[in-house]
Order: C-alpha cells, then sequence, then structure tokens
C-alpha cells in the first residue's frame, strides 16, 4: 500500500513530536506510564509512537482513547495492590499513617528497581482517554 506525500510528513512530525517528548519531557514530569509498570512491554507514549509510524495519525488517534482506558484502569490496579500492602503493614506495626478523614493516607508513589520514584498519571486527576497529548511513561527513567 502507498501512502501519500502528506500522510508520510504526519507520520514522521508525529514520530519526531514523540521522541522529542520522550526524551525532554517524560524523564522530568515525575510519573510513569501505569500500563507498563504493570504489564511491561512498552509505554503509552511508545505504542503511540509506533501505531503512528506503522498506521498514521488517525489510527494512532482512534487506538489512543482504547490504550489509555487500560492504561487508567492499570494505574486503578496498581493502586489497589498499594493500598493493600500498605494495609497488611500497618496492621503489623499497629502505626498506620491517617488523613482528617480518618483514612489510611494513600501512597501514589511507585519506586522502580533503580529507586526512582515514579507517579502514575491518575495522582494528577488527569482522565488518561482525554489527554492525548500528554502522555506518561518514564521510559528513559528505568520506571
Amino acid at each position: 500500500m502507498q501512502i501519500s506525500l502528506f500522510d508520510s510528513f504526519t507520520r514522521q512530525v508525529g514520530t519526531a513530536a514523540i521522541t522529542g517528548y520522550q526524551k525532554h519531557i517524560s524523564p522530568h514530569k515525575g510519573f510513569a506510564c501505569a500500563h507498563r509498570i504493570l504489564y511491561g512491554g512498552e509505554s503509552c507514549s511508545q505504542y503511540i509512537k509506533r501505531v503512528v509510524a506503522k498506521e498514521g495519525l488517525k489510527a494512532a488517534f482512534v487506538n489512543s482513547r482504547e490504550r489509555f482506558q487500560a492504561c487508567k484502569q492499570a494505574n486503578q490496579i496498581l493502586r489497589a495492590q498499594t493500598d493493600n500492602s500498605e494495609e497488611s503493614t500497618e496492621e503489623e506495626t499497629d502505626t498506620p499513617q491517617r488523613q482528617a478523614s480518618g483514612k489510611v493516607a494513600q501512597k501514589s508513589l511507585f519506586i522502580s528497581n533503580s529507586n526512582t520514584n515514579c507517579l502514575d498519571c491518575a495522582d494528577l486527576g488527569c482522565n488518561c482517554a482525554e489527554m492525548a497529548t500528554v502522555i506518561p511513561d518514564c521510559a528513559s527513567l528505568d520506571c
């Protein structure tokens, strides 16, 4: 299948923009792709970059919504796992940290093997499915 000159150009610009994000923005934002942390493999930005390169911007836009929903669900799973591990730790120590509401304070950092702290996108209260321009990952931080 032959692609048009315009489509080729938009694919190149799209992949270059995502590459720039991955190199210059992602390492400094302080959170990681929850989908990649939970399931391994590629981050959301790397996934979208691959789809842009192979199928074009339109396909990437369509696929991004499903991927960001999966990332949001992965975040919820990771958060539940973190909450469960904190509750068991707090029960053992009998000195839980509590918020003013009486709920156990939630720890939202995920610590990688390299001891790099990474937050996930839901910690910012974002709806990942609607944030096509802000795709969380920290591929260069090895989270």
